[in-house]
């Protein structure tokens, strides 16, 4: 039986077999790499990452497997592109051709998926057309887009006017962990101190207690002190919310020891 004919097996044992060998052999010819390919879009995980990692180890021996993978990337099925992407970024730089795959994925069911393309992303600090795109993600994706961009816009360190505008509108978002993620990025962020920390300081009264108390914390990373913050966080440190009275207080200790 052929390295193709093994990989196509219904067994994945057998697959994953196949593929130890496509790593241990030479140069695997065309109906191999098809057949690898096809692996990428498997239901399985376990054998979508390791055909993933299969293209990685080949390529690095000089074989050029980015034409296969460039295929896959225009494949009608979601799990191929995501594997083709993956795949692409264990070669090196991800091509600018498989951004909107991976802002799909942020958008995925899959937890593990959805942070792996956020991982990704952020390796392309300082693309102009990533932070774009996650930008416009923030406002118009869906709710598990949405908390992702947030998250990738911080740990791409993306300060723009732009970008502090487009987190004050999602502390409206009508999801709360879209809610919670803007908020874990816009202290780290925010270029307008003065109208983010006013919106911070709303954020003490909202109705949800989580959003409450990252608020609380959000204020005393943001540095900015004014009577109207001092006087919000001295009475969330009043609070019958245990949390909130912890981050309130470790807030107010930060601002009062800067200053």
């Amino acid at each position: 039986m052929t390295a193709a004919q093994r990989l196509q097996s219904v067994a994945v044992a057998e697959r994953l077999a196949a593929m130890a060998e496509v790593i241990a052999a030479g140069d695997p010819d065309a109906t191999t790499l098809a057949a690898l390919a096809a692996c990428l879009g498997d239901e399985r995980k376990v054998v979508q990452r390791r055909a993933a990692e299969t293209f990685a180890a080949i390529g690095e021996r000089g074989i050029d497997v980015r034409p296969v993978l460039l295929d896959a990337l225009a494949s009608d099925a979601p799990k191929q592109r995501w594997g083709a992407a993956y795949a692409l970024s264990l070669l090196g730089d991800t091509p600018t051709v498989a951004l909107p795959t991976l802002l799909d994925a942020l958008g995925s069911s899959d937890g593990d998926v959805r942070w792996a393309a956020g991982n990704i992303l952020t390796r392309r600090r300082g693309d102009a057309t990533v932070t774009a795109a996650l930008e416009r993600l923030l406002a118009a994706g869906n709710a598990a887009q949405r908390k992702m961009a947030a998250y990738c816009l911080r740990d791409l360190d993306a300060r723009t006017p732009a970008i502090n505008r487009a987190l004050l509108a999602a502390l409206d978002d009508p999801n709360t962990e879209v809610r919670l993620a803007a908020l874990s990025c816009i202290a780290r962020l925010a270029t307008d101190r003065t109208v983010t920390t006013r919106r911070l300081v709303d954020l003490l009264r909202d109705s949800e207690a989580t959003v409450r108390r990252v608020a609380a914390a959000s204020l005393g990373l943001l540095g900015h002190r004014s009577e109207a913050v001092l006087t919000a966080l001295t009475a969330a440190s009043r609070s019958t919310d245990a949390s909130l009275v912890r981050a309130a207080e470790r807030s107010l200790r930060l601002l009062l020891d800067v200053h």
